[in-house]
């Protein structure tokens, strides 16, 4: 499989002008249990969106563009696991030791974590990367000529979210093609008649060449929380760097961070993620607590940590995440 740290160099589709959102087609029901053929009866929209079993029987959608790129989301957890350019690069990072048979999250790709991010009162980073979502519309609207594929999952509360958090909410979140790039946008709505609060974030790992070519850009000046000695006590810094490497386990959460930072890979190519509402960045490498895969990618995460968010009843938070691959700077 090729794979992001096979190219050179890559260059980006900022030019694809946005999408029309007038859609020459749209199918939109919410789904509850029902087969793989059933959903993709719904759901499918030839040649762009399909419903099929993935690893170890559980259900995923993959979203293909015309110009190429796809994506797979799996339904427990609403997780990206893979996200390819046109060429057939990966971009994502699932780890070796990842299990798809719902008995715990998916390890790799984009996460989910709420209504928690990181340890807590509740179980680490919340349940949504834990539970089953349902798929709730797909689309494909013209941009201007192509399609852009799209999903739309939903997830509500029920017994097993009450236990750990008594509130009611429907989290809503779209992930799209649009070009090569992937775009994600979440929704929480206050669905209860009492304000609640949260923490969250995609947990995102992305493939890199080697773990000393990795640079983080774009959190130079920042304060940060560095948890990599003792996650219940970290000690505030602030990053002077003009770029973030590795040579040791990191775990560091930057407060109030831009809504531009860049992973350069190591191969002459650089992930941008550009978001929107998310108000914190974290950079983590486990170094040699997983020595298996450790050298082969970084998570930089869009989170909602320093400052909880507060959401009073009927109304919504939300926030964009866009990742796109370019050259490097």
């Amino acid at each position: 499989m090729a794979s992001i740290m096979q190219r050179s160099a890559i260059g980006s589709r900022a030019g694809v002008r946005p999408s029309l959102r007038t859609s020459v087609a749209r199918r939109t029901f919410v789904a509850a249990a029902a087969s793989v053929k059933e959903l993709n009866e719904k759901f499918g929209i030839a040649g762009a969106v399909s419903v099929v079993e993935g690893k170890s029987g559980s259900t995923m959608v993959t979203l293909k563009h015309a110009c190429g790129s796809s994506a797979e989301i799996y339904l427990h957890g609403a997780c990206v696991t893979s996200w390819k350019q046109a060429s057939g690069d990966e971009v994502l990072f699932v780890r070796p030791d990842a299990v798809f048979d719902k008995s715990k999250p998916i390890s790799g790709g984009i996460p989910h974590c709420f209504p928690q991010f990181g340890p807590g009162a509740i179980q680490q980073h919340g349940f949504a990367r834990n539970s089953d979502w349902a798929i709730a519309s797909t689309s494909a609207d013209p941009n201007p000529d192509e399609k852009d594929p799209s999903v739309e999952l939903v997830l509500t509360e029920n017994d097993y979210t009450l236990k750990m958090w008594p509130f009611k909410f429907k989290a809503v979140y779209n992930v799209t093609l649009h070009g090569e790039l992937l775009q994600t946008d979440l929704k929480i709505h206050n669905t209860d008649d009492k304000p609640f609060e949260f923490t969250a974030g995609l947990h995102t790992y992305i493939e890199v060449l080697g773990i000393e070519l990795a640079k983080v850009k774009g959190l130079k000046g920042l304060k940060f929380l560095d948890k990599s000695k003792d996650p219940s006590k970290p000690e505030e810094r602030i990053d002077e760097a003009d770029a973030i490497t590795f040579d040791s386990y990191m775990d560091r959460v930057y407060l109030n961070s831009p809504d531009h930072v860049e992973l350069d890979v190591g191969t002459g190519a650089a992930v941008a993620i550009d978001s929107t509402g998310w108000e914190d960045s974290v950079v983590w490498n486990p170094w040699t607590t997983m020595e298996a895969c450790y050298k082969n990618f970084v998570c930089v995460e869009n989170v909602q940590f320093g400052k909880p968010a507060t959401v009073k009843p009927g109304e919504t938070w939300s926030a964009t995440a866009n990742f796109n691959v370019q050259d490097s700077k």
